[in-house]
């Protein structure tokens, strides 16, 4: 599959707006007839629906339609299944068995054969399971590792986006043929909608087809005499509501199964999907536990200001979440959270809450957090965000004229702007009040008073450009000085680790740079869409809170996403973390056109203006 459609598919899966076939082919330098037969490639799969939206406004991605394994069908399907195929020979097999006899058996060359295991392997490597690739001259290679791991190995191999609601028995035949037959995956698929049913629970269709593909495999296992022993789950997990769906999905199904090893192993495995069930669920914890959940609570509190210790049914909702997931993740078994990235872009600043959390908890617990987990645990987050900034914006309205027309005025402006709560309406203005309110409102005033990013002047007409001012400083409060100050520099690095050194070096925060590896080693600090935040882990600058701005000549690999543009945080000497700042990059961001426009830019003063200029916040200042 050319180069190029990836690159379009990568562009797509960032952008939530339609983008034309003209600026989809400028970023991607070829012709808009290239875009066309891209696009039809890409809606030439079996999936029901196309893959690619077209109107009169552009394209734009069916993101439902879409995970990230949809491109092992798209641009590597052959290989999927071949690795597939791979493990289950090796898992079937009890000694060594030689490259000459896989090939045959596969009906491929010996070296290509090799090729694919050298590859097997490099993937097991990177899903974190406990199973070793064994190989030996002369004799062969083998596959090592217990029972419940191969499993989750084969199934981390199927390309589960291939299964369709329409024709959800022959499609999941046409992965798992090799494990079963139709008529038994009929009869599986039906028992498990039977068990769902009576325990009112609920999923995504793709968590739904997971868990299809992971009994089908558990029976096939099973009933080949290949079953998990109780030396290989974690704790006795009888009480979470998860254990009663396993003992049913077991007892029900094609080959019922009545073994404690096998429903401890299952339960364990559904705590880790998302699944929706009725009724509330506190896991049991030691006071080891506790202590040290709590612990991590307080730091990340006095760190980012959220009140994740002190208000406690935040801290229960978090502390339950971390030790549902405890077991599952003691056992390696893979969180599944289809929505990851998509998370981590748009919820950074919540992603970076969660990152600080399990830093701490990863050497309390001996574990190694995935991002799918921490992804998982800054959705949770964020819901506290939210409802935390539920708080108004304190504001002083300061109203030449009458006392009840300003009432009036005060009325409409919180009537237009929920999130502002104007304390006071006042004809002057005094300098406490910089210090004592978010925001001020002038209006009516011919003179505006000295620039200060907390002044907003607007006229007693209220018209559209008065309400864009408004409507600027409440998206972007509290970051506007720090746009103003910001440092701006061109570069040419080929490295995430050379630009942050870049950056740091060329505005003088090179001593900041062991707190900013520590912070991309929890998790890489990409964005989408050609944006990278990189910010140090606990540790702020000397004095005030800094910007600095990295414009690079070419894509540098960063995480899961190539990168242009460096935005760089580094919170106030008090480490009073810029919430609102985190939000702003993604809302200046999410626009791949609006990034493009930002990496034109040859000056600080030009970044800064194409920054401001939705809705000529520019002028607000």
């Amino acid at each position: 599959m050319n180069e190029k459609i990836k690159q379009l598919l990568d562009i797509l899966l960032q952008q939530k707006s339609y983008l034309t076939a003209l600026q989809l082919s400028e970023m991607l330098g070829v012709t808009e007839r290239s875009i066309r037969n891209y696009v039809r490639i890409l809606n030439s799969s079996e999936t029901q629906d196309p893959l690619i939206v077209s109107s009169n406004k552009g394209y734009r991605i069916q993101r439902d339609l879409y995970t990230e394994s949809i491109e092992n069908r798209l641009f590597a399907k052959d290989d999927a299944d071949l690795l597939f195929k791979i493990a289950l020979i090796l898992m079937n097999q009890s000694t060594f068995i030689t490259f000459d006899d896989l090939a045959v058996q596969l009906n491929y060359s010996v070296e290509s054969i090799r090729s694919k295991v050298q590859a097997l392997f490099s993937k097991i490597h990177d899903m974190n399971l406990h199973v070793t690739l064994e190989s030996r001259i002369f004799t062969g290679i083998r596959i090592l590792g217990e029972e419940n791991q191969k499993r989750l190995l084969l199934e981390q191999l199927i390309p589960i986006e291939e299964i369709v609601k329409g024709n959800l028995t022959e499609s999941t035949f046409k992965l798992l043929g090799k494990l079963s037959s139709k008529e038994a995956i009929n009869t599986e698929i039906s028992s498990i909608d039977t068990v769902f049913s009576r325990h009112h629970t609920t999923m995504d269709f793709i968590v739904y087809a997971k868990i299809i593909c992971h009994m089908i495999i558990a029976v096939s296992r099973y009933k080949d005499g290949h079953s998990i022993s109780l030396s290989e789950v974690g704790s006795n997990n009888k009480s979470h509501p998860e254990f009663q769906l396993a003992s049913s999905l077991l007892a029900m199904s094609v080959l019922p199964i009545n073994n404690e090893a096998e429903t401890m192993a299952l339960t364990n495995y559904l705590i880790a999907l998302p699944l929706n069930m009725p009724g509330a669920f506190v896991p049991e914890m030691n006071q080891l536990q506790r202590n040290r959940l709590e612990a991590s609570l307080k730091r990340a509190e006095e760190y980012y200001g959220i009140p994740l210790y002190s208000n406690e049914r935040y801290r229960a909702q978090i502390m339950n979440h971390i030790m549902r997931l405890l077991d599952p993740l003691e056992e390696s078994i893979p969180i599944f959270n289809p929505y990851s990235k998509q998370t981590k872009r748009e919820y950074l600043f919540a992603y970076s809450i969660a990152c600080f959390l399990y830093d701490d908890l990863e050497s309390d617990f001996r574990l190694q957090i995935p991002e799918s987990e921490i992804a998982y645990l800054a959705i949770h987050i964020q819901l506290v965000l939210t409802e935390e900034t539920k708080n108004g914006i304190q504001t002083k309205l300061v109203f030449q004229g009458k006392k009840a027309e300003g009432e009036l005025f005060r009325y409409k402006i919180q009537t237009y702007f929920p999130r502002i709560d104007i304390k006071t309406v006042t004809p002057t203005m005094i300098q406490e009040d910089l210090q004592k309110y978010q925001l001020i409102i002038r209006c009516g005033f011919q003179e505006p008073v000295a620039a200060n990013s907390k002044i907003v002047e607007i006229s007693k007409g209220m018209n559209t450009r008065d309400i864009a001012k408004i409507q600027n400083f409440v998206e972007t409060v509290g970051t506007a000085s720090l746009i103003q100050q910001l440092d701006y520099h061109h570069m040419n690095e080929s490295s995430s680790e050379s630009a942050i050194e870049y950056l740091l070096k060329k505005s003088g925060y090179f001593n900041l740079l062991p707190y900013f590896q520590k912070r991309e080693s929890m998790s890489p600090t990409d964005i989408g869409h050609l944006v990278a935040m990189p910010h140090p882990f606990l540790k702020g600058s000397e004095t005030t809170a800094k910007v600095i701005i990295g414009i690079n000549r070419t894509e540098i690999p960063w995480g899961h996403q190539k990168v242009r543009l460096i935005v760089i945080y580094i919170p106030a000497s008090d480490l009073k973390t810029n919430k609102n700042f985190f939000n702003d990059v993604y809302e200046h961001t999410s626009n791949l056109a609006e990034v493009h426009a930002l990496l034109e830019t040859k000056t600080k003063e030009e970044f800064i203006k194409v920054w401001n200029r939705k809705g000529d916040y520019s002028n607000a200042l």
